[in-house]
């Protein structure tokens, strides 16, 4: 289902201090993926925070267009990571990079390709 509602985001601020002190990164420019397995109770296998910083930024216009656009290409593509990870638990953080808006055709490949290589990484850590 192509959804993204608000159980399926990061909204704990212990939780989201704990995924950027002690998460794995995998990066691939403009996108910087910050993962951490964790265990909650519940149906989303994964709970994602999209972060834009406003030192690239300045205008909250901008920062909000780019927000959606990652948002929009997680919400096509998070059938990737539920198929991948199955019941594992994991917190996700998407940190945008890039010093320009990107476009939508050009930023689903490489967060397709981030989340391959998420799969990938956390067999290994599992396993």
């Amino acid at each position: 289902m192509q959804t993204f509602k608000k159980n399926e985001r990061l909204c704990s601020a212990t939780e989201t201090d704990r995924l950027f002190r002690e998460g794995k990164v995998l990066f691939r420019h403009p996108l910087k993926l910050i993962w951490l397995p964790a265990a909650w109770e519940g149906p989303p296998v994964v709970k994602v925070i999209i972060s834009v910083p406003k030192r690239n930024f300045r205008h909250a216009v901008s920062r909000n267009r780019i927000r959606r656009i990652i948002r929009e290409c997680y919400r096509k593509n998070k059938h990737i990571l539920s198929e991948g990870l199955g019941d594992q638990k994991c917190t996700l953080g998407l940190v945008f990079a890039g010093k320009e808006i990107p476009q939508y055709i050009k930023l689903e490949p490489i967060i397709i390709l981030l989340f391959q290589r998420l799969i990938q990484e956390h067999e290994k850590a599992a396993g």
